[in-house]
């Protein structure tokens, strides 16, 4: 995914060896950039040409763009330029005394929140994710421009199962008097 300063829509690029496993056939955020804090509202499709479960890892690579320096953003508490277990990542969001609950926008659109996950065409439809509002510092320190690389790999026989590149702009909401001093 490469995305101008100027961009109005998400672009993203596939880097999987193998598109028959796993392929964004489409992704769209609105509004982009999108704003922190502020109401994001996501859709896309995907399909899924094997059946995902086991000892499956992803790995996440996060760079920000510090005037003309491309930092990566360090693995802190789980968060940041990581790799996490795939399906203990889902199954620790979401399954909570042995019982899965699925967001309504997920379960609504028969998404698998946990392994397995079945082959298929899935579809987002548009659904609304507020972005909470943060303390100045730590607003003004999201927003800017991010690369990020993430690979979904099966551990135990090698084989990639997804790759994309994205490039995204977070813009943070600001208004009155605190934004002339920020």
């Amino acid at each position: 995914m490469v995305i101008g300063c100027l961009a109005s829509e998400l672009v993203y690029t596939d880097c999987n060896k193998n598109q028959h496993v796993l392929h964004v056939n489409s992704a769209s955020l609105s509004p982009y950039p999108p704003k922190v804090p502020g109401n994001l509202t996501v859709s896309g499709q995907l399909e899924l040409g094997k059946n995902i479960s086991g000892n499956i890892k992803l790995d996440v690579s996060i760079h920000k763009k510090e005037l003309f320096l491309w930092i990566r953003v360090p693995c802190v508490s789980g968060v940041g330029s990581c790799t996490y277990d795939f399906c203990s990542l889902l199954t620790s969001n979401f399954v909570s005394n042995g019982k899965v609950s699925c967001p309504s926008e997920m379960t609504a659109q028969n998404l698998s929140c946990t392994c397995p996950i079945q082959a298929g065409t899935y579809t987002l439809k548009p659904v609304v994710i507020q972005i909470p509002k943060m303390s100045g510092i730590v607003s003004d320190l999201m927003s800017g421009k991010y690369k990020v690389d993430a690979k979904l790999v099966n551990k135990d026989t090698g084989e990639q199962l997804g790759c994309y590149h994205v490039e995204i702009t977070l813009d943070h909401s600001c208004s009155g008097f605190g934004c002339i001093l920020g």
